[in-house]
């Protein structure tokens, strides 16, 4: 990702909304999708949590999913827009709730059964997922899925778009929002 393409996603991430109270930006990281992944959120300096929880997040660390709180000058933040977009190795989240509420909103997704009652992982938080996901969602299923989120954001099919989905009153709302070329 270029330069600007980086400013013009920060510019999504922080812009404030009339007539709605400021929101916190986060990171939903797929350290699975490269092995540089885990040492940087465990090298950096902002708030993270493996949404995983016990034995399986210290099985699992090198290729979980995590949650990070982002911030509009922090050296995690520019890396991962640097290195991931396009890659699909993140989604990002406009949230006003606390990090440990959408901690916990986030976990309730990790795991959903089939149709014989089979449990399976599920890899929301991986872009090429969610942007295919939440257009095959009914009323329920949106209002369960984005809960405390006002917006999640993807890199399109074409990485020169970001995605932006977005929850009015009982369905999804998405805007492509050009940030540079592929």
């Amino acid at each position: 990702m270029t330069f600007p393409q980086i400013d013009r996603v920060s510019s999504w991430l922080w812009r404030p909304v009339e007539g709605r109270e400021p929101t916190q930006a986060y990171a939903l990281v797929d350290a699975a999708r490269s092995e540089s992944i885990y040492p940087k959120i465990m090298g950096a300096k902002t708030k993270s949590v493996c949404l995983h929880r016990g034995k399986m997040a210290e099985e699992l660390a090198w290729v979980a999913p995590y949650l990070v709180q982002l911030q509009p000058e922090d050296s995690f933040t520019g890396w991962l827009l640097e290195h991931g977009w396009g890659k699909s190795r993140f989604v990002l989240v406009r949230s006003c709730v606390s990090f440990g509420e959408l901690k916990r909103h986030f976990r309730t997704f990790l795991t959903v059964y089939d149709e014989d009652g089979k449990s399976c992982f599920f890899r929301f938080y991986d872009p090429r997922v969610l942007r295919v996901y939440l257009p095959t969602c009914n009323a329920a299923e949106i209002k369960t899925v984005f809960g405390p989120v006002e917006s999640f954001a993807v890199e399109g099919e074409d990485s020169s778009v970001l995605l932006q989905l977005s929850r009015v009153g009982e369905k999804r709302q998405a805007e492509e929002v050009a940030v540079g070329s592929s």
